[in-house]
């Protein structure tokens, strides 16, 4: 039997509330653009596509509001950032990092980035271009310091080169405000060149930073013969990976052997003659998923694997993630 209302105080007491209530309107939630393929842009940042086509760079400052989601950076642009203060944790295909105050970063390569933390006060500067904006044929980014960022991301500043880059940043930003605010006739001749070239600077000298870290380019006696040849051999690797993984048939065009080719790769770069391999296929695998958009199928039949299964577990071991993952997370960008 139901009980009546009027008899039970509880219930008219309930109702009454009810009814008096104020009919207070929740206040809507900042709706955040979901920034495509940008791990490390703020959403304050409304048009960083139309910018990049239109001017090929962007200057962004970056704050605690670094996008939490995961993100996959594509590959088809370059971020050179500097740590100004603060901490962010974060994992680059399943390889935690750390990014604190003295720090920068550069990311030019397909990346699953998964931000872990960031300190409230972080703050970071970044150069976010295209690659066309950098580099060129007859201008373009060696392969021996293309995959040494690739494996190394983050590199320390002291404190004199951390200020430089930041008063570098604040001046490019004060260039560009200058131009934004002027009439076209009263912009001065070379103001846009100015601001283009202060841009490829900033990018530059952190490059030049990172070039000085990578094996092949340190100074020593009688290594220039070795740093040749692991030279010959990256480059035969980015030519040949995709359908040559053999180690006798790059030893052969190097005329050395096999166990010669090893020791040095080793001794130059600290990574062995089979870790470049897996190095090299996931990159151009990454770049096949993402912007060719073939399926796990296709991308292993291309790189010569002999089924999609012996294809997917390489994938899953170097980036912590399946090709099927991978994917998913292309699609929901």
């Amino acid at each position: 039997m139901k009980k009546n209302a009027k008899n039970n105080p509880k219930a008219s007491t309930v109702k009454v509330e009810k009814e008096e209530a104020p009919n207070v309107r929740k206040p809507r939630k900042k709706r955040e653009r979901r920034l495509r393929g940008n791990a490390f842009l703020p959403a304050y940042l409304q048009n960083i596509d139309e910018e990049l086509n239109s001017t090929g760079f962007a200057a962004v400052t970056i704050d605690a509001q670094i996008a939490g989601a995961k993100k996959i950076w594509d590959g088809t642009s370059i971020c050179c950032l500097v740590c100004i203060q603060g901490e962010t944790k974060f994992e680059m295909d399943a390889k935690p990092q750390t990014l604190k105050a003295g720090q920068a970063m550069i990311i030019d390569s397909v990346f699953f980035l998964a931000n872990k933390s960031v300190s409230k006060d972080f703050k970071a500067y970044a150069i976010v271009c295209t690659k066309f904006f950098l580099f060129s044929p007859t201008f373009a980014l060696p392969l021996d310091l293309h995959f040494h960022i690739l494996q190394n991301p983050v590199i320390g500043l002291n404190k004199g080169i951390a200020e430089q880059f930041a008063r570098s940043f604040e001046s490019l930003l004060v260039k560009m405000e200058k131009i934004e605010g002027a009439p076209f006739l009263n912009q001065d001749i070379f103001d846009n060149y100015i601001v283009n070239q202060s841009a490829k600077i900033f990018c530059y000298e952190l490059y030049n930073l990172y070039s000085k870290k990578v094996p092949l380019r340190k100074k020593g006696a009688k290594v220039a013969n070795r740093e040749m040849i692991v030279l010959r051999f990256l480059h035969l690797l980015h030519q040949n990976v995709h359908k040559e993984r053999y180690l006798a048939f790059y030893s052969e065009r190097l005329e050395i052997t096999p166990q010669y080719l090893t020791t040095i790769l080793k001794l130059v770069t600290g990574y062995s003659a089979n870790q470049w391999m897996h190095i090299m296929v996931i990159e151009r695998a990454k770049y096949q998923l993402l912007t060719q958009h073939k399926n796990i199928q296709e991308v292993a039949k291309d790189l010569n694997y002999p089924d999609q299964s012996t294809f997917g577990k390489m994938f899953k071991t170097q980036t912590g993630m399946s090709p099927i993952q991978f994917k998913k997370e292309v699609s929901n960008r």
